[in-house]
């Protein structure tokens, strides 16, 4: 009995674990997408200024 219980919460920490990683990874990306714009804006400012 002890050991089916240890499983079981064995296996939802597990399924929790697994679940937060993936809302962590999709957050990551999303940020990275949003600094990469702001990255090639500001690089295109610059070049604007240099031209000037």
């Amino acid at each position: 009995m002890i050991h089916k219980l240890a499983l079981i919460l064995i296996v939802i920490s597990f399924t929790f674990t697994l679940g937060a990683c993936g809302d962590t990874w999709s957050g990551l990306k999303k940020d990275t997408g949003e600094n990469m714009e702001k990255t090639g804006g500001a690089i295109e400012d610059a070049g604007t200024k240099v031209k000037e």
